[in-house]
């Protein structure tokens, strides 16, 4: 897909409504229940999101997902969910006993990969100002981390390696995503991942369930997840927008203002102390969200 310039306006306030809806819906992973019943709120979580796609298909007349097109269709973005609930249990899990700056460390990886799916896999038109400003996250987002690096020594080594994981499992799921989009269409995608998401976390919490089920009994856990769930939805709802408005490159510049407006999420509602050299970082990503988004 070759990307239109006099989208790229829209694509970006996709993303960024995307973006505000993740960061309120990540909030929840700092739940009380999340730290004794993980699997049990991710699991309500799951059947929440099942269950509002398939009614939202109901009551809109998409019905279920065009199976029929082919089950080599449908297996790529089945198995898909499958990795990105491995990710949303690690991120979940992370998000919970870990400083949100340090979980939220940046999107080297989607940067990288979102560019080579989007410019080898899908055609898309790559300029010579969104490489320049590829580059410039890229080095901005090492030279960040490489400030972290004592911070990141104080933590267990078990629990170093989470967010770097999250960052690649986040970093490679959503390209591929946007590539399935292309091919499947909007709500199949939608749709079949997240019933892979269910079914990895499905799998997780049965193998738990003894010390899980428990987590179901809490009213308190269901009204957390499920809102958790709506706000989910949307969120990918948006990004999907982003994706086929603007393109895989252009969504995978975008996502990397998440780590400013989640950081800045937690440190209001938890009072997580904020380092604010980060914001030089993000002040300058902001002039360059406005070149790509004013000259591409």
């Amino acid at each position: 897909m070759i990307e239109l310039a006099e989208m790229v306006p829209y694509a970006a306030a996709a993303e960024l409504a995307s973006l505000l809806l993740f960061a309120r819906a990540n909030l929840a992973w700092r739940s009380k229940g999340m730290r004794r019943y993980p699997l049990a709120m991710l699991w309500i979580r799951a059947v929440v999101a099942v269950s509002i796609l398939l009614c939202g298909g109901f009551l809109m007349d998409f019905g279920l997902p065009s199976v029929a097109k082919g089950f080599a269709q449908a297996l790529p973005a089945f198995l898909l969910g499958m990795y990105g609930g491995i990710g949303l249990i690690v991120f979940a899990i992370s998000l919970n006993r870990m400083p949100a700056q340090l979980v939220f460390f940046g999107g080297s990886i989607h940067l990288i990969f979102g560019t080579v799916i989007g410019g080898l896999a899908l055609d898309e038109e790559i300029s010579r100002l969104t490489i320049g400003i590829i580059v410039i996250l890229f080095i901005g987002q090492l030279f960040v981390i490489w400030q972290d690096r004592k911070t990141w020594a104080s933590i267990s080594p078990w629990r170093r390696i989470l967010p770097f994981l999250v960052g690649f499992i986040w970093g490679t799921y959503f390209p591929v995503y946007g590539y399935l989009q292309k091919d499947i269409g909007l709500w199949d995608t939608l749709v079949i991942t997240e019933f892979g998401v269910f079914s990895i976390i499905s799998l997780a919490f049965l193998s738990q369930i003894k010390s899980q089920v428990a987590g179901l009994r809490s009213l308190g856990h269901f009204k957390v997840m499920s809102l958790q769930a709506v706000l989910s939805i949307l969120a990918q709802g948006f990004t999907a927008l982003c994706i086929s408005w603007g393109g895989v490159v252009l969504h995978s510049i975008l996502t990397n203002f998440s780590s400013l407006i989640n950081v800045t999420a937690f440190r209001y509602r938890f009072q997580e102390k904020f380092d604010f050299r980060y914001l030089y970082f993000f002040i300058v990503y902001g002039v360059l969200m406005g070149l790509l988004t004013f000259f591409s």
